[in-house]
């Protein structure tokens, strides 16, 4: 039985020494357990690596909460539970509840395995040492990350934090969220204490010869576990405490916004990993590697895209009251951009195609379909701004505040006029809605109108009710609970 659960997640990694993290090929590497990975550096790198494939997975779902959200619509056509997420009418038996669930899980259990295998890993001498305590603030991140998906997500979960080798030992209950997120802040806190601020490590020993990893871009650095952190505070209603890591982030240096806006996306010719990035989901081109790819161009795609034979899923796309498919519902996002925002041309894109649709320009690649290599952001240097002043007017520090918010458009980045002499609720509802402009389509708007208590009255005035009792949580999949006696079905479902 252990054998059969070591086999069941392989942490398998190429050594090649390229400038980001890429999928291994299973030719390269074979097939082997987890007893046998953890012996050496190589294996500790391997190991680290395969935590992170686990993102790819969960962010090539991700976007599902803008199509929940008053940000998204889903094209009529296609599968039905795509378009139960927009009609707020998921069923306890969604595949989609249900992958997003396995993916997380699965992230976890990997970097469960290398935390308590990599520290066993005798004779680790000079850069190697150094190496493997990053890869360890590593996984406390990563590990963090994808717990902070699934409260937010499920609500109670369980938490595990052991390598599992019984399966016995699955049969848990679900965790309290004020639990899970205790587990968040203490890995996040160890994070920090452990993560360099940038990329190489400033503490390796030069020159670096012959040791793969720690040099490539795309690994969690410092800024990424102060963001999450303070994210996590956010929820909490710990303002002060998110105000001060976000502002070790903004004083660090190490990030700025970019100019033009365009430029914090591939699909709009824009770099990956760029200095707004504070940290990304990695894809790869097929060139590099094989299965590291993202299908973010099949399922956005219009109509005159056809990838792989099917017509315009258009499964993510602005929300738009103009166009027939959307005209009963209110407060659309592209009704939310003033018509000289810059920013509403690089998000919304106009297909010509009968029926008339918006893209998600932000994502999709024309002809890209399942092998994109467009990377995911997961926290941009504009999101630490917004939530530094979200933070900073929550205390009634407004004056700081408007600052904050008002950088966003310098430069000429947004093309708008910035606001002046707002205060209170007007500031606070401007703070709002330029985290809706800003970041809409990159997974943030369903989470934050939770954390403003605004989710029950937002989707309904938009024409989207909540389903009964859910309070926005997806159903906890019901092959789970029939599996766990202990599981409880979210309210709702």
């Amino acid at each position: 039985m252990k054998k059969i659960i070591y086999l069941f997640v392989l942490v398998l990694f190429s050594t090649t020494a390229c400038n980001e993290i890429i999928e291994p090929k299973l030719s390269d590497t074979g097939q082997v357990g987890v007893a046998e990975f953890y012996t050496d550096f190589l294996g500790a790198f391997q190991g680290i690596n395969g935590v992170y494939t686990s993102l790819r997975g969960v962010y090539s779902r991700h976007w599902i909460t803008d199509a929940l959200s008053d940000d998204g619509q889903i094209s009529a056509g296609g599968d039905q539970q795509f378009a139960d997420l927009e009609f707020q009418t998921v069923q306890s038996n969604s595949s989609i509840a249900a992958s997003l669930w396995s993916l997380n899980y699965v992230g976890i259990y990997r970097a469960n395995v290398f935390l308590e295998r990599a520290p066993k890993i005798a004779g680790l001498q000079g850069n190697q040492a150094i190496l493997q305590d990053q890869f360890m603030g590593e996984a406390y991140f990563l590990r963090a990350l994808f717990y902070h998906n699934l409260v937010r997500l499920f609500g109670d979960v369980p938490l595990i934090t052991k390598e599992i080798t019984d399966t016995r030992s699955l049969n848990v209950p679900r965790n309290s969220v004020q639990e899970v997120q205790a587990q968040i802040e203490k890995d996040l806190l160890e994070a920090i204490r452990i993560l360099p601020e940038r990329h190489p490590n400033p503490k390796l020993i030069q020159p670096v010869v012959n040791i793969p990893g720690g040099r490539e871009v795309g690994r969690a650095t410092l800024g990424s576990a102060k963001t999450l952190l303070a994210d996590l505070y956010l929820s909490r209603n710990e303002s002060a405490k998110a105000e001060a890591l976000l502002q070790e982030v903004v004083n660090s240096g190490v990030y700025s916004l970019n100019i033009p806006f365009t430029r914090n996306f591939e699909a709009l010719g824009g770099p990956e990993n760029s200095p707004e990035s504070i940290f990304e989901a990695q894809y790869a081109s097929v060139s590099l590697a094989t299965g590291a790819q993202n299908d973010f161009s099949f399922q956005f795609a219009p109509i005159e895209d056809a990838p792989g034979g099917v017509q315009g899923l258009a499964r993510n796309r602005p929300s738009d009251n103009s166009l027939i498919e959307g005209v009963e519902l209110k407060n659309t996002l592209v009704q939310s951009f003033a018509t000289n925002d810059l920013r509403r041309t690089a998000t919304v894109k106009i297909s010509t195609t009968i029926p008339i649709r918006t893209i998600n320009a932000k994502f999709w690649i024309q002809g890209a379909a399942n092998q994109g290599a467009a990377n995911w952001p997961v926290y941009r240097y504009a999101d630490v701004i917004l939530m530094l002043a979200e933070a900073q007017q929550n205390q009634g520090k407004d004056a700081a505040a408007l600052t904050e918010v008002n950088k966003l458009h310098a430069g000429g980045r947004t093309g708008l006029t910035p606001p002046t002499g707002l205060t209170g609720t007007a500031l606070r509802d401007e703070i709002r809605r330029q985290r809706r402009l800003e970041l809409c389509m990159e997974g943030k708007r369903w989470f934050d109108l939770m954390r403003w208590n605004a989710l029950e009255s937002t989707m309904t005035a938009h024409g989207r009710p909540l389903q009964k009792g859910t309070k926005g949580l997806l159903p906890i999949p019901q092959g789970e609970i029939e599996k766990n006696p202990a599981f409880k079905q979210n309210e709702g479902y």
